[in-house]
C-alpha cells in the first residue's frame, strides 16, 4: 500500500497541536526519511521530528506497523506519507523509496536509518544463510538507502543517521542477553559505526553530516519480548545494567537523542556515535550488576 496525499500542497512549516513547549520547529521545512516506522523506536522518532516541523517519509516491511504510526503522526496534526510494504534490502526499493520521498515533499533532509532484522547464533551455529539476512538487514540494508538518498542529500546539504546498538562497539559480560547469540548482529552493527565514519569523510565536502546513535537496552515490544515485561525477574535485572536511576531507555529517549543529531544544532557533528544507554557502556558493561546478576541475565530464557 502506498500512502500519498496530494492535497497538502507544497512543502510549508506545520507542526502538530499540542504541548507547544516541546514544539520548537527545531526541524522546520525538512523532509525526514525514517526507516523501519512501524518499530517502537522509529515510531517515537518520527512523532517527534513532525511535532518539531518536519515532513515524514516512513517505511516497514510491516503494513499494519507501518500504517499505525503513520495515522499516529496525523493524529498529532504531523504530516507523514509512507510507502509500504517495503524489504529495502532490495536495492530497487531504496532507490523507490528515494524517488517516493521526492515525489511527496521535493526534498530530502534527513534519512535516519532504522530498519533492522536479525537471526541469532553463534559463530559456530549460525548458518550462512542467517549470517547473510542479518548482515543484509543490519548493515547492507541501511547502505543502500543512504547510497539512493545522497544526490538528494548533496542539494539539501542534509544529514544521514543510523541507529546502531551498543553491541557494535562492546560485548562485555554485562551485555544484556546471551551474548554467545549476537555473533551476526553485532559483527553488522560495527560495520554500521565504521560505515558512517567512511561515508562522513567521503561526503562531508559536500555539506552532509553522517552520525551513529547506539541504544542500550530500549523498552520496545522485541525488547520486552526477549527480557519479560516490567515486574519480572528477568527484566529487574536487566534493568540493573545502567548508571543511571531510570535503569532501562524509552523510545522517547532515543528520539530525543535522534531530533539533535538531525537539527541545525549539530551543525559542527559528523563521524560520532552517540551512546544512549544509561551509562551501560561507560560502567564497562556491567554498571551495578553482581557477576551472579549478569550469569542470570545472560543465561537464555
Amino acid at each position: 500500500m502506498v500512502a500519498l496525499d496530494h492535497d497538502e500542497g507544497p512543502l510549508r512549516s506545520r507542526r502538530p497541536e499540542g504541548d507547544t513547549n516541546r514544539m520548537n520547529g527545531r526541524l522546520d521545512g525538512k523532509v525526514a526519511v525514517v526507516t523501519g516506522s512501524g518499530g517502537d523506536i522509529a515510531r517515537a522518532i518520527a512523532l517527534r521530528f513532525a511535532a518539531e516541523g518536519a515532513a515524514v517519509v516512513g517505511t516497514d516491511i510491516d503494513d499494519g506497523l507501518a500504517d499505525g504510526t503513520a495515522a499516529a503522526v496525523r493524529a498529532a496534526g504531523g504530516r507523514m506519507e509512507s510507502l509500504h510494504p517495503l524489504d529495502l534490502a532490495d536495492e530497487d526499493n531504496a532507490e523507490r523509496l528515494a524517488a517516493f520521498a521526492q515525489q511527496a515533499y521535493g526534498r530530502i533532509d534527513v534519512v535516519c536509518n532504522n530498519a533492522k532484522a536479525a537471526r541469532s547464533g553463534s559463530g559456530e551455529t549460525t548458518s550462512p544463510d542467517d549470517w547473510r539476512f542479518t548482515i543484509d538487514r543490519n548493515l547492507t540494508m541501511p547502505w543502500l538507502v543512504t547510497r539512493a538518498c545522497i544526490p538528494a542529500l548533496r542539494r539539501s546539504r542534509g544529514s544521514v543517521l543510523f541507529i546502531a546498538s551498543v553491541s557494535g562497539a562492546s560485548l562485555g559480560t554485562g551485555y544484556p542477553g546471551n551474548v554467545s547469540n549476537l555473533t551476526a548482529y553485532a559483527t553488522a552493527k560495527a560495520g554500521v559505526l565504521r560505515l558512517a565514519v567512511a561515508l562522513a569523510n567521503e561526503v562531508g565536502p559536500d555539506g552532509i553530516r553522517v552520525n551513529t546513535l547506539s541504544p542500550g537496552v530500549t523498552a520496545t515490544r522485541s525488547t520486552l519480548r526477549t527480557y519479560g515485561t516490567p515486574g519480572t525477574a528477568r527484566h529487574d535485572l536487566v534493568s540493573r545494567v545502567a548508571l543511571l536511576p531510570q535503569k532501562v531507555g524509552r523510545p522517547e529517549d532515543i528520539a530525543n537523542a535522534a531530533l539533535f543529531l538531525a537539527s541545525d544544532e549539530a551543525s559542527w557533528i559528523t563521524g560520532s556515535d552517540l551512546r544512549v544507554d544509561g551509562g551501560w557502556h561507560a560502567s564497562g558493561g556491567a554498571g551495578p550488576a553482581t557477576a551472579e546478576d549478569i550469569a542470570t541475565i545472560s543465561a537464555p530464557s
